[in-house]
């Protein structure tokens, strides 16, 4: 290349260089050149940690779910002075849906009023309207007095009499036991007509639950009418290492009862006999209730009830405490979307970040108490870019809970109303451009080396200064 060409070239030079022996090096250039050297690493550093780091956009839209998408709801809580003969789970919503004692996807654990599991859990059963005699005359005994309730002083005694007792637990208000009232006093007769006194294997009795409260409540009795079977003086049944009761839950006509009447006492001495319309209970207080429910985006509530068909309960007398051992909505995330859910989660996730009821408990000093929990449900969507795989609908509630006291036909209940909010909440990651990045370094190293070079154009100007004055003291 000629010369002349290389001249031209160098005076498009941005870049000029001073001769060495023109340049003075210094102990202040020295230590802020250092100092340049490590805040220019340490902002490199940041930069580059700041573009590693996972960087997200939050944006509230109308939901988007799919129409008609259901909504899974979790639960684990547990009612110690509920029993679970006939604890019930109801679902209603606003939109006129009601679904009564759910079973398939609902399971009860019997449990003590100190939250100790009693037997097995159990999936639970419907129940349906039993059958009555409705027109069948009643009757009265001269020779025993068998149509007379027992009483706390006589009970013992009578069971312990014969082989097999039969027991109708009433209430003289409940209508059910008013209609099973004249069937009972007449199979009654007919069972004792059959089975003499000298045979000594079954009776049937009544207790009036209002007159012997104390009675009642010894063996379990939550609603009216309950039959139960005493065999030997004991309603105790062991299976399988679990206390039991035995229960009549079949239809009530005079026909139905007598040949139950009969098959125990053919199965008198055999207490795992199986007899139609008879089922063993777990002995216990209390209730667990878990499992889930689907349900639609609509506002709605899970109703926690004592509840049966031809059955009356005291509801007055109902203690509805309840402890919530969880309570989420949705599916709880694998552990890759937990991760991922905690880095893109606007505000991160709190340890309650899914459910603010979880391990709280509800009490009342009264029996007569309804609790309530409102809730308001928001859908927060997780969308990694280019992991579809992680993506994930991620619910949380607010909640509000109070109690009140039932009064007049009010049931006391456990109620948990759930309300769909209408926003949605999409949280996606951005993606980073590498261009960014670099005019971020250039920035970063430009800008600290030019901050230096100034700062040491000062330090040296005042040390010049300074020796200018010191010279002169000395002139």
């Amino acid at each position: 290349m000629a010369p002349r060409t290389l001249a031209r070239l160098k005076s498009v030079d941005f870049y000029r260089k001073l001769p060495t022996d023109l340049t003075e090096a210094t102990l202040s250039g020295a230590a802020i050149s250092i100092a340049t050297t490590v805040v220019i690493l340490f902002l490199l550093g940041a930069e580059l940690s700041s573009f590693m780091a996972t960087q997200t956009r939050t944006d509230m839209v109308v939901d988007r779910s799919a129409h008609g998408e259901l909504l899974r709801i979790n639960f684990n809580i547990s009612f110690p002075h509920l029993s679970c003969e006939f604890a019930t789970l109801d679902v209603s919503d606003a939109m006129g849906l009601k679904r009564l004692n759910l079973t398939k996807s609902v399971r009860k654990q019997p449990i003590t009023e100190y939250m100790g599991a009693v037997g097995a859990s159990v999936e639970d059963k419907k129940l349906h309207d039993p059958k009555y005699d409705e027109d069948h005359p009643g009757f009265q005994y001269e020779d025993v007095n068998i149509s007379i309730p027992l009483s706390a002083e006589n009970f013992d005694h009578m069971a312990q009499h014969y082989d097999v007792l039969v027991v109708n637990f009433f209430a003289p208000w409940c209508p059910w036991c008013q209609r099973l009232g004249p069937t009972w006093e007449a199979v009654t007769e007919d069972i004792h007509n059959r089975y003499p006194e000298s045979d000594g294997r079954i009776r049937l009795a009544k207790v009036d639950c209002t007159a012997e409260v104390d009675l009642c409540r010894k063996h379990f009795i939550t609603a009216f009418p309950s039959i139960r079977i005493f065999r030997h003086g004991s309603d105790d049944v062991v299976r399988l290492g679990h206390h039991e009761h035995e229960s009549y839950y079949g239809d009530r006509t005079k026909e139905d009862l007598v040949r139950m009447a009969d098959a125990l006492a053919e199965s008198a001495g055999q207490p795992h006999t199986f007899v139609h319309g008879v089922t063993k209970s777990a002995k216990s207080t209390g209730c667990n209730f878990s499992g889930f429910v689907l349900v639609k985006k609509v506002p709605g509530t899970l109703h926690f009830v004592a509840r049966a068909p031809g059955h009356s309960f005291d509801y007055l007398s109902m203690n509805l405490s309840h402890l919530v051992h969880y309570l989420y909505y949705g599916n709880r995330p694998s552990p890759r979307r937990r991760y991922m859910l905690q880095h893109m989660h606007p505000l991160g996730l709190t340890d309650d970040w899914a459910d603010k009821l979880k391990g709280q408990v509800f009490t009342g000093k009264a029996n007569d108490i309804t609790y309530e929990h409102y809730m308001q449900v928001v859908l927060t969507t997780i969308e990694p870019r280019g992991r579809p795989e992680l993506q994930f609908d991620a619910y949380e509630y607010t909640v509000q809970s109070h109690k009140y006291t039932v009064s007049g036909d009010d049931h006391a209940s456990a109620k948990f109303t759930y309300n769909m909010s209408p926003i949605q909440i999409v949280v996606t990651d951005q993606p980073k451009q590498w261009y960014k990045f670099l005019t971020a370094i250039c920035a970063v190293i430009g800008g600290v080396f030019t901050v230096a070079g100034i700062i040491d154009g000062m330090v040296h100007q005042v040390n010049k200064i300074t020796k200018k004055v010191e010279l002169g003291k000395q002139g």
